[in-house]
């Protein structure tokens, strides 16, 4: 005699409890995507979301774009662009303009970081010592941006 266990089918849908323990998310979070627009609300059934498991890989892509700095906007533009047409064509085109957007963030961070090396060493006594380094830092500052252009 030979025993078959079988195990009881998955659901075609997920509650927002089930969705939010499968994607790590909390349930507070897939509501306000859902109310920003970057997730479709989901058919109600008994007055309970219930969700297709395509939701997960959903989740999946907004928890990427969200990791990589984009805004909520962007996001919105992101996932609309999956609904027909390429979707590694609309990665393409906005990751591009998001790193254009975090190089120039860095810049911005490596000078602040280089200001703030010189202010550790700071050993003024007076505040117009203070505002002699921040002319001076001004003006380095303004002699490299034209030099970039």
């Amino acid at each position: 005699m030979k025993l078959t266990l079988s195990q009881p089918p998955r659901p075609t849908f997920l509650t927002i409890g089930a969705l939010a323990a499968a994607s790590g998310l909390a349930a507070s979070a897939i509501r306000y995507w859902e109310r920003a627009g970057v997730l479709p609300a989901p058919p109600r059934q008994g007055g309970q979301r219930r969700y297709p498991r395509a939701a997960l890989a959903q989740l999946a892509i907004l928890r990427l774009a969200q990791s990589c700095g984009f805004t909520l906007e962007e996001m919105r533009r992101l996932v609309q662009g999956f609904r027909g047409g390429s979707p590694s064509q609309r990665w393409r085109s906005m990751a591009t303009a998001k790193r254009a957007e975090l190089e120039a963030k860095i810049r911005e961070l490596q000078s602040m970081r280089k200001i703030l090396k010189r202010l550790l060493h700071c050993e003024c006594l007076e505040w117009s010592q203070c505002d002699r380094l921040a002319t001076q830092m001004k003006t380095q500052t303004r002699a490299k941006k034209k030099a970039q252009r």
